[in-house]
């Protein structure tokens, strides 16, 4: 028994990946094809993001941002998670903008002055009744610029 357990575990650890890798898929091409459009009239740089997250989970990603660029930042979640909470920052932490799900604003338009890496943190709000079933939903981070 023990050795079927050996050979079970590596192809339940194998179809946690494909399972996982599709869903992240999901979610990429969901928030492509859903939240682009919202970009207008910036241009998609095809910086992208994307996540499954739940309530109470949290992602952060760093992107670069270029001299004298003017970028809208477009953060969106999956109707089934509602609006989350994010937040860009800079390399002390300091906030530079901040969306929370109670007052969300999903763009931020900004210009920066000198090419610099910034953090985008997304978090989802815990749900108030925890008796009710989890839910993972998608969240997309996406960069467009203007020409």
């Amino acid at each position: 028994m023990k050795h079927f357990r050996q050979l079970l575990a590596p192809a339940a650890l194998v179809a946690a990946l494909l399972i996982s890798g599709d869903a992240t898929a999901q979610c990429r091409s969901y928030a492509k094809n859903k939240w682009v459009p919202e970009l207008s009239p910036y241009k998609f740089n095809e910086s992208f993001n994307a996540a499954q997250l739940a309530p109470g989970e949290d992602a952060e990603v760093a992107l670069t941002f270029y001299s004298g660029q003017e970028y809208r930042i477009l953060v969106r979640s999956h109707p089934i998670l509602g609006e989350v909470n994010w937040k860009l920052v800079d390399a002390s932490n300091k906030i530079l903008f901040e969306s929370l799900a109670d007052e969300p604003k999903h763009t931020f338009d900004f210009k920066v002055a000198s090419t610099q890496q910034l953090k985008v943190q997304v978090w989802v709000p815990e749900v108030a009744n925890s008796n009710s079933m989890t839910h993972v939903g998608c969240v997309g981070i996406l960069v467009g610029f203007k020409e």
